[in-house]
């Protein structure tokens, strides 16, 4: 243990440390530093030393001049045994007596006692707490959670204060060091630490038990009784034992009765709002509940350059507050008749770029989320609950809308916490404004009350010295009217997609006559749900305004179609020609249209393109406003029809209606192709191909060198897979129930196949087990509810993203909030992310460059007279495909469909 007399460890008599001791000389491990050779090879000097040899050498500051008189044969035991054992007796720390709040037991007051902490253990740090806040997470773990487990304990996680003693190997902080504990660690070392896409710290993990919200290790007792810390931390006392990844050096400048208050809440909501949803300037935001956190996140998202932000809460008299830190507008749910999410749709000409939800309530986490804008909107969970599952209708994520969550904001525990210090001492963000009231330690149950009742923002306590101030800050959450809602999870239909092309002869170049004239052909009628398509004349219309009559040359039967047919049954959607995957030749064209002549090959689009809305004018959706008045998405069809059958107005599914030899499309829904392009082959791309491919590529942006697992290995599944290889990953994990897939998966880029049937475990578990922990992205192809959430449980939880792209609207996802608190993202795919117009015609160039594959989806060919033994092969799945089981991970084939000639005829 050397003294070099001249760095700070050495000059501060608060510890025995020297920067010399994390030396070679010290570790043993430098032979450059060694002196000792025998037989030609260097040897190692043990802790730089090496007694057990007649001659050593050894640096100078690693020797101590003794007298002259003492015997050197027995004052020899001092250099380590005698000198640690008596010293640890008289100069290392002792246990220290003092006061907490004890809470004995869950819902009942808290109560002041004497305890005893022990000295600090090995890399560990005592800490007189000077300052302290009541977070809304102490009162859940009080009042709502109430864990048995987890008391007696001592609550509190919000602190400041200064170091008292270190235990062995800390030589980070010294006594009489102005720190921070921190509830969420940063070792600096683990992969988590490593990387700038989580916040997280895998040392966290075994640190604390999350069930019972306090460290596996505890230096406190009371009574003879081990009392838990909280969250590892216990501020709710004089002293603290806490480990030296989980505390921060701060400016000694700070005052630690107001900074305290960063230990979480407000770097919690501030962080929300600048590291997690990642605010715009210029964007519009909406903050649930004004308690310090959604304070806190308003003054993020002001900071952050937002040009409208909506505070929102149930209490009048926060308002002015919430002004002060940056709020244009206030919202009180109270006034109004409408739910709040309609409210701030109708305020924002259809939602808020960016929704913060600070309460803790599954109720308004779903609300935040549908007050955000489809195509865009970002929504995060700041609020903490474990109590109850929040759950969503899988079309709300896909339509373009990103569910995440945040812990801490998004900061790393040290790095974080010191930056905000400084960023408050440099007057850049707001702290004492969020004090609102002062009150004794002995008055913590008062305090408790005042902030379970939302009376109070912040109040600052007096401890035993009157100059050690516990700020006590009170949460003040916006409560709704109903605390939950239970969303139901189903089994859904396996099967999800089937495809063919349908061939028909060639038209003949259109007339003028003809471009005015109905159209009598051939169409799949489905006159009501759940019953067999039937094949009818019907007639088209010639197309109106804006229109396009298309010649179907090539359709494909999509799992959205059968989905319609057998398991929506809206009877409000029927009768209807079904079918929107399909590619044609232009017959006629209405009035107005330019883009179009008769005789170009198009491609139908379900998701249309007008190019001139905000939304198609933007790059970060495929969305566009028009698609909303064109079709009705309850019934899945187009608001207007030009099919009419046996006197009745026929429904044009999605718009499109490829079922049939003839079809009209508004041009906003038709994209022009390449003239060599092969109809029969490039109708898959109007819509299974090109979601499942964009999926990964367009909307979870996989990464290279990452690892996916992409459930489900139907066609959409399949393009996943090659969309993932596009995209660089180097693992990707190719999930379904049958075997006969993996080749196929592997064709296409898939280095793993799983079948969950050949596990014990849940295939989460087994993808986490096989990745350490998770893979970096996840698709759920597959349209089942429970499928979704093993895919969202199977992305690492400190930055997973996963992406739903099978398609249902008959259930709710259900979750509890921590799988997205931690880290994950939730997202949604329609149509791949691929704009309409613009992503097929690109996709139709890859094709014929051989940069995607097509030609491989296609593995059977029927007539269009056999369309229902089509619709019964994909539904019993009697092709190389899985059986239609509600658990299973579908299957998708594509059937060539061939339809004898038949001229149409003119009305």
């Amino acid at each position: 243990m050397p003294q070099c007399r001249e760095c700070r460890f050495c000059k501060s008599p608060k510890t025995n440390l020297c920067v010399n001791g994390s030396g070679g000389h010290i570790d043993g491990k430098n032979f450059e530093s060694s002196r000792i050779t025998c037989k030609g090879k260097k040897l190692l000097q043990f802790l730089g030393v090496s007694s057990f040899s007649e001659y050593t050498v050894v640096k100078e500051f690693a020797l101590a001049k003794i007298d002259p008189a003492a015997p050197l044969d027995k004052v020899c035991v001092i250099g380590c045994a005698i000198c640690t054992g008596y010293g640890a007796a008289v100069n290392s720390a002792k246990v220290i007596k003092c006061r907490a709040a004890v809470a004995w037991e869950p819902n009942q007051p808290v109560v002041i006692e004497e305890i005893e902490v022990a000295p600090p253990q090995a890399s560990e740090v005592r800490i007189k707490i000077v300052g302290t806040s009541v977070c809304h997470s102490d009162l859940y773990h009080l009042l709502e959670s109430m864990h048995k487990d987890g008391f007696p304990t001592v609550l509190g996680h919000e602190g400041a204060g200064i170091v008292e003693s270190v235990g062995s190997g800390v030589t980070e902080f010294l006594p009489g060091d102005k720190v921070i504990p921190l509830f969420l660690c940063q070792c600096k070392e683990c992969r988590f630490c490593k990387s700038p896409r989580t916040n997280q710290c895998e040392r966290a993990w075994t640190r604390v038990r999350q069930e019972i919200m306090a460290g596996v290790e505890s230096r406190f007792t009371c009574k003879g009784k081990r009392v838990h810390q909280f969250m590892g931390t216990s501020t709710f006392s004089e002293y603290t034992v806490i480990d030296q990844i989980a505390v921060t050096k701060i400016d000694p400048a700070a005052p630690l009765d107001k900074v305290c208050l960063l230990g979480c809440g407000i770097c919690t909501g501030y962080g929300a709002a600048v590291n997690t949803a990642k605010v715009e300037p210029g964007s519009t935001c909406a903050v649930f509940g004004l308690g310090a956190v959604g304070l806190a996140a308003v003054m993020g998202c002001r900071a952050a350059g937002a040009k409208r932000i909506i505070a929102i809460d149930i209490n009048p008299e926060k308002f002015e507050k919430a002004k002060i830190f940056g709020a244009t507008d206030v919202v009180n749910p109270n006034d109004h008749s409408k739910p709040i999410h309609q409210v701030m749709v109708e305020m924002t000409n259809g939602g808020v770029d960016y929704s913060i939800e600070c309460i803790g309530n599954v109720e308004i986490m779903r609300r935040a989320l549908e007050s955000c804008i489809p195509g865009w909107g970002v929504s995060v969970i700041v609020g903490w609950t474990n109590m109850q599952d929040i759950s969503a209708q899988p079309i709300q994520l896909m339509t373009g809308r990103r569910w995440t969550g945040t812990l801490f904001g998004g900061f790393k525990g040290k790095d974080g916490v010191s930056q905000m210090v400084k960023a408050y001492l440099d007057k850049k963000v707001m702290v004492d404004e969020f004090i609102t009231h002062n009150m004794t330690l002995d008055q913590i149950n008062e305090a408790i009350a005042l902030m379970k009742h939302g009376q109070c923002v912040s109040c600052a306590m007096c401890m035993r010295d009157p100059k050690d101030l516990i700020t006590a800050r009170g949460s003040l959450h916006a409560q709704s009217a109903e605390n939950s809602a239970e969303g139901g999870t189903s089994e859904a239909s396996a099967a999800t997609f089937l495809s063919g092309f349908i061939e028909y002869l060639p038209a003949s170049a259109p007339t003028p006559l003809q471009q005015c004239l109905v159209i009598k052909c051939r169409a799949a009628v489905a006159w009501e749900p759940n019953q067999p398509v039937v094949i009818e004349e019907i007639e088209v219309a010639p197309p109106q305004a804006s229109e396009v009559r298309i010649k179907i040359v090539g359709t494909s039967v999509c799992h959205s179609d059968l989905y319609h047919l057998l398991e929506s049954m809206h009877k409000d959607g029927f009768p209807t020609v079904l079918g929107h995957e399909g590619a044609g030749i232009v017959e006629s064209v209405g009035s107005g249209v330019t883009e179009f002549l008769p005789g170009d090959k198009v491609i139908p689009l379900f998701l249309c393109q007008c190019k001139e809305c905000r939304f198609c004018k933007s790059p970060r959706t495929n969305q566009c406003e028009r698609a909303w008045t064109r079709v009705r998405q309850e019934i899945m069809a187009g608001v207007e029809s030009r099919f009419t059958c046996k006197g009745k107005r026929v429904h044009q599914f999605m718009g499109t209606s490829t079922f049939s030899e003839y079809t009209v499309i508004d041009q906003i829904a038709v994209t022009k192709i390449d003239p060599a392009a092969p109809l029969d082959k490039v109708c898959l791309l109007g819509c299974g191909i090109c979601t499942g491919y964009g999926a990964a590529v367009n909307t979870a942006k996989v990464e290279p060198g990452s690892t996916c697992a992409v459930f489900g290995l139907g066609a959409v599944g399949l393009a996943a897979v090659m969309g993932c290889k596009a995209a660089g990953a180097k693992r990707i994990i190719a999930i379904d129930i049958n075997p006969d897939k993996a080749e196929k998966a592997k064709v296409l880029g898939a280095t793993d196949f799983l079948n969950p049937k050949d596990h014990s475990k849940p295939i989460q578990e087994v993808i986490a087990g096989m990745t350490n922990g998770g893979v970096d992205f996840s698709l759920e192809c597959v349209g089942n509810v429970e499928v979704m959430l093993s895919a969202l449980e199977s992305s690492m939880e400190a930055w997973g993203v996963s992406v739903i792209v099978g398609w249902t609207d008959m259930y709710d996802i259900s979750i509890r909030p921590r799988h997205l608190i931690c880290g994950r993202t939730w997202k949604g795919s329609m149509f791949g992310g691929f704009k309409g117009k613009d992503g097929v015609a690109e996709m139709v160039k890859a094709y014929l460059e051989k940069k995607v594959r097509l030609d491989e989806f296609i593995t059977h060919k029927m007539t269009l007279d056999q369309i229902n033994d089509a619709i019964e092969l994909m539904k019993n799945c009697k092709w190389t495909r899985i059986p239609s089981d509600p658990q299973s991970l579908s299957e998708i084939s594509y059937l060539s469909l061939n339809i004898p000639a038949k001229e149409s005829q003119l009305q």
